[in-house]
C-alpha cells in the first residue's frame, strides 16, 4: 500500500474518532427560547417592563429590583401557559414570589400588538405602595393605572378616570409624580380628533374633553380630584386644528 494512502487512512480515521468522541461528550441544544418544553414564537416586544434587569429579560421574562425603605423588592413578569403553536395564554406578574397581576386568554399569534402588554411609570409612594401603569395593546386609550402594596394587595386600579370615558391619555407623557401625590393626565379625545364619535370640531366650546387628575396617597388610600379641565375650545387652539366649521 502506498505511503499516500497510509497516511489518509489515518488522517479520515482521526477524523472519525473524533467526531464521535465530540459527538458523545457535548450537549446539543437549541437556541431558540422554550418554556414548558414549547419553543417560544413571541417576540420581543410583546411584553415590555421599564428597567429589567438586564441579565434576566428575554421575550417572556423580566425581572425587575424595586428599592423600597432600603430593601429591595422583586418584581418578576413573565408569558406562561404556552400553546404548542408557541404563544402565550396568560401573563403574571409577581412581587417577592406573591402574584399582583394575572391575565389569561392572549391570542397574540392572531391578534398581534393588540394583545401586547406594556409596563411603565413604576414609583413608589410613602414607602409603603409601587404605583404602575399597564398599556393593553397599541392602539391608544388602552391604559390602567395601578397601585400595589408590598404583600401584592392591589390598592387602586383606575382605568376610567371620570365619567363619559375620560381616559389615560397614554400616547403622551400622561402622569407625573411628587412626594406622595401624582398627577394624571386624561382624555376623552381619540387620537386627538374624534370626540363623542366625530369631530371636536363639532363639540360645544366649553365641552370639556380633558382633565388632569390629582391623586394624594392618605391614611393608606388615594384620594383623586380633578385639578384642571381643558374645553374643546381651547383644546383646538392649542393642538392648532383648523375646523372647517368654525369662524375666525
Amino acid at each position: 500500500m502506498k505511503k499516500s494512502k497510509i497516511i489518509g487512512i489515518i488522517v479520515i480515521s482521526v477524523v472519525v474518532i473524533g467526531l464521535i468522541v465530540f459527538a458523545s461528550t457535548y450537549k446539543f441544544s437549541d437556541s431558540h427560547l422554550r418554556s414548558e418544553g414549547v419553543r417560544v414564537r413571541v417576540g420581543m416586544g410583546a411584553m415590555y417592563v421599564d428597567g429589567c434587569e438586564e441579565d434576566s429579560v428575554n421575550a417572556i421574562y423580566c425581572k425587575k429590583i424595586i428599592n423600597v425603605s432600603g430593601e429591595d423588592q422583586i418584581l418578576e413578569f413573565e408569558f406562561l401557559n404556552f400553546r404548542e403553536n408557541g404563544y402565550p395564554d396568560a401573563i403574571r406578574a409577581t412581587i417577592n414570589g406573591k402574584e399582583f397581576y394575572f391575565e389569561e386568554g392572549l391570542n397574540i399569534e392572531e391578534n398581534g400588538s393588540i394583545d401586547y402588554r406594556t409596563f411603565l411609570n413604576f414609583y413608589v409612594i410613602n414607602d409603603e405602595v409601587i404605583v404602575y401603569t399597564l398599556t393593553r395593546g397599541t392602539n391608544g386609550l388602552t391604559t390602567t393605572l395601578y397601585a400595589i402594596d408590598l404583600e401584592g394587595n392591589t390598592v387602586l386600579a383606575d382605568y376610567n378616570i371620570d365619567e363619559d370615558n375620560m381616559l389615560i391619555r397614554d400616547y403622551s407623557d400622561f402622569i407625573t409624580f411628587e412626594d406622595n401625590t401624582m398627577t394624571l393626565h386624561a382624555t376623552r379625545v381619540e387620537n386627538d380628533v374624534n370626540y363623542e364619535g366625530e369631530s371636536v370640531c363639532n363639540a360645544d366650546d366649553d365641552a370639556i374633553v380633558e382633565g388632569y387628575y390629582t391623586y394624594t396617597y392618605h391614611d393608606h388610600e388615594f384620594r383623586k380630584e380633578q385639578t384642571r379641565v381643558v374645553t374643546a375650545e381651547e383644546f383646538i387652539d392649542d393642538k392648532g386644528i383648523i375646523c372647517a366649521n368654525k369662524e375666525d
